[in-house]
Formats: C-alpha cells, structure tokens, sequence
C-alpha cells in the first residue's frame, strides 16, 4: 500500500505541473490570436479607406476627412496619418488638414511596404512625433494614382490594447503582458500605469524568440515565475504569461500532502484487515489441529478459510473497478482538452491563414477591377467583377463566422462609444463589392449625426442586411438605407429596402435563427448565420432586428438602435 501510495504522489506531482503549464500555454496562445485578430480588424479600416476612389484618384483632402471620420468611429483608432518614402507626413488627424507636420519616427520600419517586401507592417512602442504620447501603430501601402505610393498608418489607443488584452480573465496570483520587438510593455494585467513603455526583463526576449517552452523568468516586481509565451500572428509581438513558481510548488505539496494522508489512511485500514485476517486464519488452524488431537469423525472444519479468498476476490474487483474508472475519466478529460485545442486552431486558422490571404485578394482584385474599368471589354470586366464578388462573400462568411466564435456568443457586455452615423454606413457599403456597391442608394430623414454603440458589431450587421439585399434583388436594381429616428423610444433606425420577390412564408418562423434560414429571394441556398448575427447585434445593444414588410415587391429589414440617454 505504501508503495502504491508513493508511485500516486509522484504521478500526481508530474500530471499537475503538465495541467499548469498546458494551460498557461493555451491561454497565451488564445490571447495572441485575440489580439492578432484585433489587428487585422485595424487593417481592414486601413484597406476600405485605401480603397475609396478618392484614394485611387490622389485626392489628399477628401482621403484625409473620410480617414478623420474613421478615426471619429473607431474607438480603437487615436488617428491615421499618411506619409511618402522619405518620411514626410501628408496629413495626420491629430492635426488639421495642410498643417505642418513633423517627419514619421517610424520611417525606417515603413522601408518593406514601399519596396514591396511586406503588405503590412506592426510598429513597436515609440512616442508620437504628433501627439508626443506613447503609440503602436499599423501601416499598410497605399498606392494614389497620380500622387504616388504612400504608407497609410493608423494610431493605436493602448487603453484599447489593454483593456482587450484584460477581457481575460488572468490568474489572480499571475502576471500576464504584452511585449512588443524591442522587449517594451504594451499591456500588463496587473500594475499597468507603472510598468507600461519600460523595457522587459533581461533574457525573456530571447528566450520568447528562441521558442523555448516553458521557462523560469523574474519580473519587473521580482517575483520569481515559472513563464511560457505566445507571439502575435503578423505583428512581431508577444503574449506572455507567468504563474509564480511558489505558488505553483504550494499547489504540488498540498496535492502531495492529500495524496499521503490518504496512503496513510488506507495502509491503517490494509494493516487492521491483515490483523484481523490473521486472526481468523489462526482460529480456523486451530480448530483444524484440535480436530485432529481428538480424532473426530468426519470432514476438517475447514470452510471457514474461505473468507481469505473472498476478501481476496472483493479487493481484486475492487481495484478493477476503480482502475477503469480512473481510465475513462483520463480519457473523457483528454478528449475534452484535444477538442479546446482543436476549436482554437481552427479558430487561428480562420483568422490569419485563411482571411488574410483572400483579403488580400480581394483588395487585389479590386485594384485590377478599377485599373481595367475603361481600357478593356466587357467581356474581360465582367469575370473581374464575379471573382470579386465571391471573394467578398467568402471574406464577410468568415468574418461572420468569427464574430460567433469570438463576440457573440454567451452574455459577453459590450462597449458603446458614440460613433459618426454617415461614416458607419459609408464603411459597410465599402464592404460591399465595388460592382455592387453603387447600387446602394442613402436616404437620410434624420437629422441625428451620431449616436452610441458598439460601431464594429453594428458595422457587421448591417453589412450582413446590405449584402442580402444585393445578392437577392434583380440586378442593377436599387438598394435604399433608409435613416430614420424616434422618440418613444428614443432610437435610430436603419432600414435596409430591396426590389426582390420577397421571402418565401416558411421561412419566417425561423427567419432570425441559426441554421435556420435555408432560403431567401430566388431560391438561393445559404447556411442562415447572417440574420442570426444581425439579431444578437441588436439584442446585445438591447435594440431590435425585424422584418417591416415583405412581399413581391421587395423587403424591407429594420434594424432599432435605441439610445439610453442615461448612459
């Protein structure tokens, strides 16, 4: 028993510092993919305003108030500049438009976009040349047509790094941060006024970049940790996480301690039933030897002894039966773990080997599409326009996709900021096709410049409307966003107005359900994730998604932003 006892204590010591660091492990991995996700998100902004055609034609002024009302809507976004090859900065947002502006600081890290050796490109930590405050930013190449190629880059707000970063929910023992190329703090789950901007530690950098698995690190506050890393898909950065190494040994010699205890409790019990076996045993012998002094007739009384061997048996069974146990619940808890990893990287997968490679794409295409739009045929245009098209289908079923995944699902709180209306509908028109998207006509019947809310998820949603109504209307034909308000309830509305045949009246019950909307106008088939997320938009905005009137004539999708004035 004792034997047994120690074999379980060094077994349990080894499972539960593999539990410990195959968590911190995936909990770094996940973060890293959060927060690569929220970049993509800046570049995405990044590639609608390069796409404008006030963009492509060099038209710096209006390219610079569509960027200042981007900016206005995202409350990621502190602003956009644009710069040329030599540093110079065109405009920044942080300044009027045609105001003198001092160089870029981060001119040599824009070198790649403009020799075309990389489509993207993640500063470090440094201090603005404009706002003189500590910044990240994302840049991206920009070509104008006649005014040349640029670097567009957008400004970053830390406090929108970090407190996406602290959505997690870390150990309350740890310490987890995000380090940027140069081994400086961008985000830090604890003690963040004081150690965001400082350099890390001397040697996590390295071991980061040298992959290493799980590693003994001190950090900034000389705790003593036991430290495992993640890097940031497509940015150079890192998250990493550290659980102290006291705290972890604690968690080991209480488990070892119950684990003793219980060994101990179990050779008392194994000694008192020897004891009491052989005690047994020793009356049964004794009545076999007095039988045979006396002599008497018939069988040894001996049936007695059988109470050994069924012990015996019972303690065989018994260790079968709790070793089957133990090897289902190993198994049930693998099984677990593997579909968590499996779900993660199909989720990694999704957001930055499969998005990011058709995102650039579509812009591709687009640029070709505008290039070509007078020099060739029809008949070369139009295939341009239908690859277009479904690769824009392909990237809003993806986004769709993540937005389940990552944001809608469960009772997740979001934030509202006050965002610019027209801009919101300007950006989800620009996610559409650029064949598709001058068919999409705005009628304003309101006077309401903004109002507040999550401008992402609302973004989202109305795309998914927008996206319906084009695919499902006769071609050519006009797609009205119709905005309205009211005051009881105090409320914006968007209404989104096609020409189609309509939908069909079984599908009605299930209209707003996942998976439940097989068909739309025409007999399309689609797999009914788009209505569902404009509905869960709506409800986490505490707003409403209905259908206002459907028929032969056309549909009309409403979509209820109510306003708490108390907000």
């Amino acid at each position: 028993m004792m034997a047994f006892s120690a074999f379980m204590v060094y077994r349990e010591i080894a499972q539960r510092q593999e539990r410990e660091l195959a968590m911190m492990e995936r909990r770094a991995a996940t973060t890293a993919a959060a927060i690569g996700h929220e970049l993509d998100g800046v570049l995405i902004a990044l590639d609608t305003l390069a796409l404008t055609d006030n963009a492509r034609q060099g038209d710096m002024k209006a390219t610079y108030e569509l960027a200042l009302r981007l900016t206005k809507s995202d409350p990621r976004l502190a602003s956009i500049s644009l710069s040329d090859r030599s540093g110079r900065q065109v405009f920044n947002t942080w300044r009027p438009f045609g105001a003198e502006l001092p160089p870029s600081n981060v001119n040599e890290m824009l070198v790649p976009l403009f020799e075309g050796r990389a489509d993207r490109v993640v500063s470090p930590l440094v201090v603005g040349a404009v706002s003189q405050q500590p910044v990240v930013g994302v840049a991206r190449r920009i070509d104008m047509g006649p005014a040349g190629v640029f670097a567009l880059r957008a400004i970053i707000r830390l406090n929108a790094i970090g407190n996406r970063f602290n959505e997690v929910e870390w150990l309350a023992d740890g310490v987890a941060a995000i380090i940027d190329q140069r081994g400086i703090i961008i985000a830090r789950s604890r003690d963040a006024e004081r150690y965001v901007g400082q350099p890390s530690t001397p040697g996590l950098l390295q071991s980061l970049r040298e992959g290493k698995g799980p590693f003994r690190a001190i950090t900034k506050d000389g705790i003593a940790t036991v430290a495992n890393g993640a890097p940031v898909p497509g940015s150079g950065w890192y998250v990493v996480i550290g659980h102290p190494a006291a705290a972890l040994e604690a968690q080991v010699r209480n488990s070892v301690a119950t684990i003793l205890l219980g060994g101990a409790l179990c050779a008392l019990l194994g000694i008192a039933a020897a004891i009491y076996t052989a005690r047994s045993i020793g009356r049964q012998l004794r009545r076999v030897v007095d039988w045979h002094v006396s002599g008497a007739p018939g069988r040894a009384p001996v049936a007695g002894i059988k109470e050994v061997r069924e012990i015996e048996e019972a303690l065989a069974s018994a260790r079968h039966e709790v070793s089957k146990s133990f090897t289902e619940v190993e198994e049930a808890r693998q099984d677990a773990l593997d579909q968590l990893a499996q779900r993660g990287e199909m989720l990694d997968v999704l957001a930055h080997e499969v998005r990011q490679p058709l995102n650039n794409a579509s812009a591709a295409l687009q640029q070709a599409n505008g290039v070509l739009q007078n020099s060739v045929s029809p008949e070369i245009r139009a295939p341009l326009s239908r690859a277009n098209g479904v690769l824009s289908e392909v990237l809003a079923s993806i986004d769709n996709t993540l937005a389940v995944a990552a944001q809608l699902v469960g009772d997740k709180q979001i934030r509202r900021v006050d965002f610019d209306i027209d801009a919101l509908v300007a950006m989800a028109i620009a996610d559409m096709a650029t064949s598709e998207a001058p068919r999409v006509r705005i009628e304003r019947l309101s006077g309401t410049r903004t109002a507040t809310g999550e401008p992402n998820l609302l973004r989202l949603a109305l795309r998914n409307l927008l996206s319906n109504a084009l695919k499902f209307s006769p071609p050519n034909s006009e797609v009205v966003v119709r905005i309205t308000d009211s005051d009881d309830p105090l409320a914006v509305i968007f209404d989104v107005i096609d020409s189609g045949p309509g939908i069909d009246a079984e599908m009605l019950p299930r209209l707003f359900d996942r998976g439940g909307r097989k068909r739309h106008h025409l007999g399309g088939r689609r797999q009914g994730l788009g209505l569902y997320i404009v509905r869960r938009v709506m409800q986490l905005h505490g707003g409403t998604a209905t259908l206002e009137r459907n028929g032969a004539q056309g549909t009309t999708m409403r979509l209820t932003l109510e306003q708490n004035s108390d907000e």
